[in-house]
């Protein structure tokens, strides 16, 4: 049975209409333009693709802590919060593992050093220097190769402008509960011209800390399990901009960061180097990214065993518009090289003659890629693109694309697409010399190590969709289909010695007698559901989005299909804003987080679930006439869903207020 709250939500979704007589003469807003969705720029509506953003204005409305959040609030997206870790960000019910993470177009990936998902890799930016976030949902691996699955996450740094502009943004939630951690956080960023039309610099900083929960949820059978552990990130970033010639752009960027998530810390050193060139109609873009990342602490808990990666890369593209043919021709390439410094895992086996003798492990790829966008005619354009990547160990493979957008009328869009993608293992899934403690003990559990046979995983997708926008009124439903095959996998482990050995994935015993797991293809997921959302202007002052996603996320690898944990079948979202005068700004929002597994065992007995609940925030803001703004609000309004009952459960901070200072300067 659907849930009250569920049903009310999407009614309010579907009821979302302009009144009569709402109009207004107001001019209607500048389309978003995007760049993450295919080779050229293009409007949201006209994207060969499903995209979502997240503009400057939402990140100031609120405090954010870790961008996922607001992640989680876009339709197609679900948060995986098992362990009250930082979420970490799914789309279309495919695992963390293939959402790409992209700041500027450029990857990042910390897998390699924490043997986790991608709750490191949403905030290595400082909030302040972020412009927006762009979120394709579906596979894009015709452009930007493995990892990219789901779909990916861009998040587009501030462009350095003609004139000297800052701004500073200050925040401190305080939860209504004793026993939750406090927050404060602050982002500071500026930039502007060296020398006019020729050199500019951008600064940011910006560092943030929540601090650990202590006796916050209520024992259950006589056992309390922890809140939220210590979130404490910082981060630093420097751009220089320089214009040598009329259509040459030369860009030189450096980041350092450090997150702690619980104790686990990680720092970052990334450094680019980017042209971008016009020669006629004609342009190129070309950038080097050397990116280190550095675990202080290790994999293993209890234990101190740094590592540390570093990545390589050169790309660039060509694009080359045939307006006479009505097409517009990309095409470009990728060479990266991965390295993994690791003295505590990268061992080999232990008892063998190698173990300990080389502590890295390596591995180099390239890839090659094609986009054709043509207009067949003024309505309907037609893209067509497909990546060859090869891999050192795993060899070459196809990632082709077929993307259709039809303006049916100039208020109603019509999209639809198929693609194919891969996904290569990771640095440590594939090599033979990783290994690492696991089944809960790192003495007496069991041992895992990678495999050189595995296979890449690749799926098929197919969407459909309408979207409808004539300004002040727009919406859209989009229809998606997932099939993975090969799925990499390890879940099959276990310390029962006699129990190992039916394992197909058993490998042998440690000397110690642990019996010793390798990565394996086995599974088969699907996912399939509807993605809709829907915003509208009722006045000058009203105005409210909202959205309903609904999922349908399984393993299929045996005769019965079991549910993925942690893909909630509906989630929704419902904004309400309203601006009674220019200085004054409040928003109501909704989420509606539905009823999710935390447990599947594999022979499909006691499954735990957890049920639906919705969180409501409510905030204000005041703009004083020298651009500062000061906000506040109450978080988590009816104090839901913040009770965590086992170790595989999660909780959302309770009630909680904040007070927000935004300065632009």
């Amino acid at each position: 049975m659907k849930s009250p709250a569920l049903a009310t939500l999407a009614c309010a979704a579907l009821s979302l209409a302009r009144p009569a007589g709402a109009a207004h003469a107001d001019p209607a807003p500048l389309p978003v333009v995007v760049v993450s969705a295919s080779s050229l720029e293009h409007t949201v509506k006209d994207a060969p693709a499903s995209v979502s953003v997240i503009t400057r204005a939402d990140l100031e409305k609120r405090p954010v802590l870790e961008l996922a959040d607001m992640l989680g609030s876009i339709e197609g997206v679900s948060l995986s919060r098992n362990g009250n870790q930082v979420a970490g960000v799914q789309l279309r019910g495919l695992g963390q593992a293939y959402t790409l993470f992209l700041v500027d177009g450029k990857r990042v990936n910390s897998s390699n050093v924490s043997f986790r998902g991608n709750d490191f890799d949403t905030g290595w930016v400082p909030t302040a220097d972020i412009e927006r976030i762009e979120v394709v949902r579906g596979p894009m691996s015709s452009l930007y190769g493995s990892d990219a699955i789901g779909g990916v996450v861009n998040i587009i740094t501030r462009k350095i402008g003609k004139t000297w502009r800052g701004s500073l943004k200050l925040d401190t939630v305080q939860p209504g509960n004793d026993g939750a951690g406090d927050t404060r956080s602050a982002s500071v960023s500026a930039s502007g011209p060296l020398i006019a039309d020729v050199l500019g610099l951008r600064v940011s900083s910006s560092y943030d800390k929540r601090k650990r929960d202590a006796g916050l949820n209520a024992p259950v059978d006589g056992v309390a399990q922890p809140g939220f552990p210590l979130i404490a990130n910082r981060a630093l970033g420097a751009a220089l901009a320089w214009t040598p010639g009329s259509g040459h752009d030369v860009k030189l960027g450096h980041d350092t960061s450090r997150r702690d998530h619980g104790g686990t810390v990680l720092e970052r050193e990334a450094t680019s180097l980017s042209h971008r060139g016009r020669y006629g109609e004609a342009r190129s873009e070309a950038t080097l990214n050397l990116d280190t990342t550095r675990n202080l602490v290790g994999t293993v808990s209890g234990q101190a065993n740094p590592n540390k990666a570093r990545t390589s890369s050169l790309d660039g593209k060509l694009i080359l518009p045939f307006d006479q043919a009505g097409q517009s021709v990309t095409v470009g390439g990728e060479l990266r090289r991965e390295q993994l410094h690791d003295p505590a895992n990268i061992t080999g086996l232990p008892g063998t003659a190698g173990y300990r003798q080389d502590p890295n492990i390596e591995i180099a790829q390239y890839a090659l890629f094609a986009e054709d966008e043509i207009s067949v005619r003024e309505n309907l354009k037609l893209t067509l693109g497909n990546r060859y990547d090869h891999h050192e160990n795993f060899g070459g493979h196809h990632s082709p694309r077929a993307y259709l957008v039809y303006q049916l009328t100039p208020a109603i869009t019509i999209k639809g697409g198929w693609a194919r993608a891969f996904r290569a293992p990771t640095l440590l899934q594939g090599s033979a010399n990783w290994g690492s403690v696991s089944c809960g003990s790192a003495t007496v559990g069991c041992y895992i190590i990678g495999s050189p046979g595995l296979s890449p995983e690749t799926s098929t997708s197919k969407e459909l969709g309408m979207q409808f926008d004539d300004g002040r009124v727009g919406g859209g439903i989009t229809l998606f289909d997932n099939k993975l095959s090969d799925m990499i996998d390890i879940s099959s482990r276990t310390s029962d010695k006699a129990l190992a050995q039916t394992y197909a994935n058993f490998a042998g015993f440690l000397p110690d007698g642990r019996p010793i797991f390798t990565y394996q293809n086995i599974a088969k997921v699907r996912t399939r559901g509807v993605e809709t959302h829907v915003r509208t202007e009722f006045s000058r002052q009203w105005s409210a989005r909202a959205n309903l996603t609904y999922t349908d996320a399984k393993n299929a690898s045996n005769a019965r299909a079991l549910p993925l944990v942690y893909r909630p079948r509906q989630n929704a979202n419902v904004s309400v804003d309203w601006r009674p005068t220019a200085q004054w700004s409040s928003s109501f929002t909704v989420r509606h987080i539905g009823e999710q597994y935390l447990s599947v065992p594999s022979n499909g007995q006691n499954l735990v679930r957890k049920q639906a609940y919705q969180v409501a925030d409510l905030s204000a803001a005041y703009r004083f006439g020298n651009g500062a703004t000061l906000g506040a609000g109450v978080l988590n309004l009816a104090d839901k869903g913040r009770q965590r009952d086992s170790a595989a459960d999660f909780n959302e901070e309770g009630r909680r207020v904040f007070l927000s200072m935004m300065a632009r300067f």
